[in-house]
């Protein structure tokens, strides 16, 4: 994500573990807990328990991989979060590529911010959240000083923190974070869906505050990846007709994945404004751009008809050369959507608690231990959202012995 400040060295959080492993490691004589008990996750270092936690470790594009670390301990304001799941996104990806734009991480970080879990204890003076609560996180948090944070658009906010990307995030057992920053979930919201609140948190914003749609409007949305899928079936729920368009290997998984949603599809390629218009019945009168490519900007300019609109969404890994003159000659309309807020957030919460967004077959589960592998499907394409469950009872909905007692001093 773009024009975040420099990482804040708060603790760093990890890991993957339970309560039960504690016991086993307590069990284990204290000089050789790491090397007598085999079959313990967690481990101690300096009298400090140690987590697995998975990130960026060093500056070089793709340097990733799993640390052992300090369990966190909230400070003033913070609270502490059990993560059951953690999705990974294409941020996750252009931090791990070290694109243009992410070059201020500072690694070692514990990546990851599309997470749920339940709070297991607050620091002081924390407010509004209390241990036991399941919760997802608000991606950004920013100052809440400035002339933009005032304005309720956080998100924006030009000394803007980025949960995962300036401190550590959800690909861990516990995170550390501001109280600020959590949404209280419903109890009847499982917590491996909750994970998927805030990618549609960012196709809310797309949809709800840049995208216009009246009913009858006709609507492409450009990459099929999560908030594509979404945006595409939030633009159909406002009355739009809809086509997601997505690359010729898109067409077995992703487009598959339209359809069974209910959304038409098409492939990119020589005559795309004629396939798109045949699609529709017209020529487009928004775009929904979502995939971060460039030649995808590009056909959107060149297909929706004049005087239409344009809202990206996605973030691109390079400079695409654009030709202002055309849109001017146009009136085409452009609209730029940078992740969401927390209005987005609960917006999304109500729409996944009413089972109003198509989720089946979305994410495919890889435990913290495979999250390497979940990078590599999530870079091929393989999957469309990997989600790194790292409680897997607690990201059902089981029954977790999870330490909610009373607020850390």
């Amino acid at each position: 994500m773009r024009g975040a400040t420099s990482p804040d060295r708060r603790s760093r959080s990890t890991a993957d573990g339970s309560r039960r492993d504690r016991r086993l490691v307590a069990e284990c004589p204290p000089v050789e807990r790491e090397s007598a008990c085999t079959g313990c996750r967690r481990r101690e270092r300096n009298g400090d328990s140690l987590m697995e936690a998975f990130g960026k470790l060093a500056p070089e594009a793709w340097n990733l991989g799993r640390r052992d670390v300090a369990e966190p301990r909230p400070s003033a304001g913070d609270a502490l979060v059990r993560v059951a799941a953690c999705g990974i996104c294409g941020s996750d990806l252009h931090a791990a590529a070290s694109d243009p734009g992410f070059e201020w991480i500072s690694p070692p970080v514990t990546l990851g911010h599309e997470f749920a879990g339940v709070v297991e204890a607050v620091g002081p003076e924390a407010s509004g959240i209390e241990a036991g609560q399941h919760v997802v996180a608000t991606s950004i948090q920013g100052c809440l000083r400035c002339d933009t944070c005032r304005a309720g658009t956080t998100n924006l906010c030009a000394d803007r923190r980025i949960v995962g990307l300036s401190y550590d995030g959800g690909l861990a057992e516990l995170t550390v974070l501001p109280a600020a920053q959590l949404v209280p979930l419903p109890a009847d919201l499982p917590l491996r869906t909750a994970a998927l609140v805030e990618p549609l948190s960012v196709a809310v914003r797309a949809t709800r505050v840049h995208t216009r749609i009246v009913p009858g409007d006709r609507v492409v949305v450009s990459g099929p990846g999560p908030i594509g899928l979404f945006s595409a079936q939030l633009a159909a729920r406002a009355g739009a007709e809809v086509v997601v368009l997505g690359v010729e290997q898109d067409r077995s998984r992703r487009l598959a994945l339209a359809e069974r949603f209910g959304l038409r599809t098409a492939t990119v390629g020589e005559g795309i404004d004629t396939r798109v218009s045949e699609a529709l019945d017209g020529p487009p009168d928004g775009w929904i751009e979502a995939s971060g490519a460039g030649a995808a900007l590009l056909d959107a300019l060149s297909t929706v008809r004049r005087g239409g609109a344009l809202t990206l969404v996605a973030l691109y890994g390079g400079e695409v050369a654009v030709n202002p003159t055309f849109a001017v000659r146009r009136e085409l309309t452009f609209s730029c959507s940078y992740a969401s807020v927390r209005e987005d957030y609960v917006r999304a919460v109500n729409l996944l608690r009413r089972g109003a967004i198509e989720i089946d077959g979305l994410a495919d589960p890889f435990p913290l231990g495979r999250a390497h592998d979940a990078f590599e499907a999530a870079r091929s394409g393989e999957v469309v959202k990997p989600l790194v469950v790292v409680d897997d009872a607690l990201a059902r909905g089981q029954p977790v012995d999870t330490n909610t007692t009373a607020p850390l001093a």
